[in-house]
Formats: C-alpha cells, sequence, structure tokens
C-alpha cells in the first residue's frame, strides 16, 4: 500500500444536476488523518466514499486506484448495522476486545442494534471500522451522537490507527487532537461565477482557520490595490477625456487669424490635427490599462456570499400555562409505563434551564423495568430547556414521556436524532407541493442557515445536514408553540450551527433540545451549562 492516495482532476456530478458539485478538484492524502472540511452539502462525504471505491467520479483518478487496497467506511448515519458486525461480535481476539474496552462497547450490544441509543450506535460503528484493520479510514462524523467521554475515547482509537485515515467532521476539538492537516472545501466567486475548490492547511483546524484567515487578509489587500488602480485609471481616463473636450472648444479660436493669412491658417490646422492625434491615442492607451486593471480585479478569487440574516416567524407562545410535564418517577428505558420501584439506573437533575442525566453508580442497568428517574417536570410556554449528559441515560426517553404529555391540539414541531426511512423524499414532495406564498419563505429560511436554496430547487440529493435544515423550515410553516430538537447539531457545520443558535434564542414559544454541545445550548437555551 502507498503512502499517500493521490487524487487528480477530480469532478462529480449528481444524475441531472445543472452544475457539478466539484470540478477539477486535486489533494493528497498522506498516512496520518486529514479533516475534510466544508459546509454541508459541499461534496465532503461524496469525496471520502470515492476515496474508499464506493462512488464513481464523472472524471478524474485516484491513485493507487481504491481497488488495489483495503478501505473501510463509517458512514455518518447510525440507522444501519455495519457490514461486518457480526465478524466483530463473533471475535475475541486481543485487537478486538482491546476495541470493546476502550469505546465502552457492551457485550450484548452487537445482538440488540436496533434498541441502542444514537450515542451507542455511533460507538459500534466506529469499533467495527476499526477492527477491519483497513489501509484506508474514513470516519464520516463519528462523534455525532456521543458524549464527551465517548469523544475522548474515539480521539483515542483514532491516535492509535497506523494507515490513511480521512475525517469528516466539524468537531472543532477532535479536529485538533487527532489531525495533522486539513483540507477546505471553499466556496470561491470569481469572473461572476461560484465554484468549488480544495484549500490544503496545515494542522488542526484551529490553525488551519488562522492560516486561512492570514490568507484571506491577503487576497482582501490584493482585491484594494487592484480596485484602487482601476479607480486611478478611470480617474485619468476622465481628466484626459476633459482634455480633448476642451481643445474641440479652442478650434473655434482659428477665426482671430487674419482670413486672407493662408500660411497661418494651415499652420494652426495642422497643429490642431496633431494634437488631435495625441490626445486620440493617450485616451485610448487609458482605455486599454482600465480594461486590463478590470480584468486584474475580476480575475482575484473571494469568497462566495453567505447568508448572515434572521429567520423571521409569526408566532405567539402558547396560552397554556404548561405545555408538556411530566409527573415526578421512574421514566422506562423500553417505552413501557411508568415505574415507581427501584429500577432507576440514571437520574434527571433539574438546574432551572439546564437539565442534565447522569447514571446512579452501582445500578443494576440489565433490568427488565431499567429507566430514568426523574422528578416532577415541566415545561412553560416560553421556557427553552437544554438537555444533557452521558449517552445511554436516558434523555431521549425524558423527551418521549415529554411528547406523550402534550395536547393533541397543540402545534409542535419535533426532529429526531434519527431520521425516519424516506424521511428525505417526503420532506422534498412536501416542498415541491408549496404554494407561491410558502415556497419563497421556506427557501429564504432555508438560505439563512447557510444552505443553496438554488441546488435544493435543483433536485439535488440532501445531505444529512441538508435534510435537517429542510425539516426545521418546513416545521415552521405550522406555526410551532413548541420545538422539540433532538441532537440537532448532529450533521450540521459550523456556521449553520451559529445560525441555527441566533434562530432558537429568539424563538417566542417553548423549546427543548437535547445536545451534547454545550455552547449551543448555552446560546439556544440560555443555560450556563
Amino acid at each position: 500500500m502507498a503512502t499517500t492516495l493521490v487524487v487528480r482532476h477530480l469532478s462529480f456530478s449528481h444524475p441531472g444536476a445543472a452544475e457539478p458539485l466539484f470540478d477539477d478538484v486535486d489533494c493528497s492524502l498522506p498516512i496520518g488523518w486529514t479533516a475534510l472540511l466544508g459546509d454541508n452539502g459541499c461534496g465532503k462525504t461524496t469525496l471520502a466514499r470515492i476515496v474508499c471505491g464506493l462512488l464513481t467520479p464523472t472524471r478524474g483518478s485516484v491513485s493507487p486506484a481504491p481497488s488495489t487496497f483495503v478501505s473501510a467506511y463509517c458512514e455518518q448515519e447510525c440507522t444501519r448495522e455495519p457490514a461486518n458486525l457480526e465478524e466483530f461480535r463473533d471475535d475475541w481476539s486481543a485487537p478486538s476486545v482491546a476495541l470493546r474496552d476502550t469505546l465502552g462497547i457492551g457485550d450484548d450490544w452487537p445482538y440488540r442494534f436496533a434498541t441502542l441509543s444514537g450515542g451507542e450506535r455511533k460507538r459500534l460503528q466506529v469499533a467495527c471500522a476499526l477492527f477491519a484493520n483497513p489501509d484506508v479510514l474514513v470516519l464520516d462524523e463519528p462523534t455525532n451522537h456521543v458524549d464527551t467521554a465517548t469523544r475522548e475515547a474515539i480521539a483515542h482509537s483514532m491516535r492509535a490507527f497506523n494507515g490513511i485515515g480521512v475525517l469528516v467532521s466539524h468537531d472543532v476539538e477532535l479536529i485538533d487532537t487527532t489531525c495533522a492537516q486539513c483540507i477546505m472545501f471553499e466556496r470561491r466567486h470569481v469572473r461572476g461565477r461560484n465554484r468549488t475548490v480544495l484549500e490544503r492547511y496545515a494542522g488542526g483546524y484551529t490553525k488551519a482557520q488562522q492560516t486561512r484567515a492570514l490568507r484571506r487578509a491577503e487576497v482582501a489587500d490584493q482585491l484594494e490595490a487592484a480596485q484602487h488602480a482601476q479607480q486611478s485609471i478611470a480617474q485619468a481616463q476622465e481628466r484626459r477625456r476633459a482634455m480633448m473636450d476642451a481643445a474641440a472648444a479652442r478650434k473655434h479660436g482659428g477665426w482671430r487669424i487674419d482670413r486672407l493669412d493662408h500660411d497661418a491658417r494651415n499652420t494652426h490646422k495642422w497643429n490642431e490635427k496633431q494634437a488631435d492625434k495625441a490626445s486620440a491615442a493617450a485616451y485610448r492607451a487609458l482605455g486599454s490599462r482600465l480594461e486590463s486593471a478590470q480584468r486584474a480585479a475580476e480575475s482575484i478569487e473571494t469568497d462566495a456570499k453567505r447568508y448572515d440574516g434572521a429567520i423571521v416567524v409569526d408566532i405567539e407562545p402558547s396560552a397554556r400555562r404548561e405545555p408538556a410535564h411530566v409527573d415526578a418517577g421512574v421514566l422506562r428505558f423500553d417505552g413501557g409505563a411508568p415505574a415507581s420501584g427501584g429500577a432507576a439506573v440514571s437520574e434527571l437533575v433539574v438546574d432551572g434551564r439546564h437539565w442534565h442525566t447522569h447514571a446512579i453508580p452501582g445500578a443494576q442497568t440489565d433490568s427488565a423495568n431499567a429507566g430514568i428517574r426523574v422528578p416532577r417536570l415541566s415545561v412553560g410556554p416560553r421556557d427553552h430547556i437544554g438537555i444533557d449528559g452521558a449517552n445511554g441515560t436516558g434523555k431521549s426517553t425524558v423527551v418521549r414521556a415529554l411528547l406523550a404529555s402534550l395536547d393533541t391540539e397543540l402545534p409542535a414541531l419535533v426532529i429526531n436524532q434519527i431520521p425516519r426511512e424516506g424521511e428525505q423524499a417526503r420532506l422534498l414532495a412536501q416542498l415541491q407541493g408549496l404554494g407561491n406564498a410558502e415556497r419563497p419563505r421556506v427557501l429564504s429560511a432555508y438560505a439563512q442557515l447557510n444552505a443553496d436554496p438554488d441546488r435544493l430547487m435543483a433536485g439535488e440529493p440532501l445531505s444529512p445536514g441538508q435534510e435537517q435544515k429542510l425539516a426545521l423550515c418546513l416545521g415552521l410553516l405550522r406555526k410551532p408553540q413548541l420545538i422539540v430538537l433532538d441532537e440537532p447539531t448532529n450533521h450540521l457545520d459550523l456556521h449553520s450551527k451559529q445560525a441555527l443558535a441566533r434562530f432558537l434564542h429568539t424563538y417566542p414559544g417553548a423549546l427543548v433540545v437535547v445536545s451534547h454541545d454545550r455552547w449551543f445550548l448555552d446560546e439556544a437555551c440560555g443555560c450556563a451549562v
């Protein structure tokens, strides 16, 4: 196996798309970890799948060819069992046991994948990918759904990998602690159009952003200098034009020469003619210089425009004093009827707007009635509640109980961390069925979440992050008085997370957010955690 993968002149277009997802891009992937960064839907996952041989590019090559090495791709969705799950389940060699210990994999997890939490599924996915011992390993959003302890365990496992690693992630801390280089998908504007380019930056995310800021400052200086030169030449051309106009006016001064002095009149005409030629030549030269300056300014690549506005909604909070509530007791993880006995293996602690779940030390986790102990929970019509805690301690169980308490007439928007099968097709069909009044509102909100409405309307397949944004924007049409989001930042790029947090902070209704991103909970819900 070669020590570097080389991507040359790579292009990819979705069937029927008006323009390629990316075109004629190049990059190198050496041994160690490389982070692929960029906005949702820019092509990170597509490039990763091409590198693994799971997709065929429209044009270009990967060298050596994917068919000549062993690759493993850990997808960002955790709805399907890993292909080698049974092999991992039945293997109890020392490396397999070490993976189980490092990632905290329960012995029974491979037998009950469907009942695992999102974070537990993700841990099992990563373990199966590492167990394959590939030459090239792609981890696509490996820290989605996981808590802080699991994130650290995944980082530890990544650092022990000796092959070529590709990390698709928006997790700044993970990238900084594992990656030697970053390749950023950047949208650039040049000569009146936008295009996608790949830029390499040494180091992790923080160092890459610092370097990128310096490059952007250099480009801004170049553009300012080019625009200044263009303006100076344009002013010189205007002055020359004024001089030519003044010279034309002076021609009429020829009447002062004696009409009978033919020699003087002929000399005057010849001098004026030569002056006209010189002025015209100088004017044309300035015009050529101005065109060159304009081309130079237009050839400078700048960052494509981002949408940084606000999502505006016309929503009134519920008139109910308590839109959602849960009585004190033990909520069973399996969704069974609440129990009041001693089957609690975790508990929920309420601290104002911050609700935190944690395991109870020494509790028997294999109990048939295992669940989470909660005090009486209440969500007011304007409350913004942030919930965090370790994987498997009952966050989703609490949300499920809150939703069960809702009045059927209360307009609510619920976006789960694992979408239903066929969800993307349903959302796109709903978008296409909107009228002329509603569709622009959805597309405007979609753009404010750092997404491209033109690509959406062109029918291109949606990334998980784009799908989540569309679900939110369509749901807002119902004017929900309660929004419930379970791990909403899982698939979002950093700009999208910030835009979503800004919107949720100003949302006037009741809000319940489950997330491991503590800064996000603070921004959206106002709970310092």
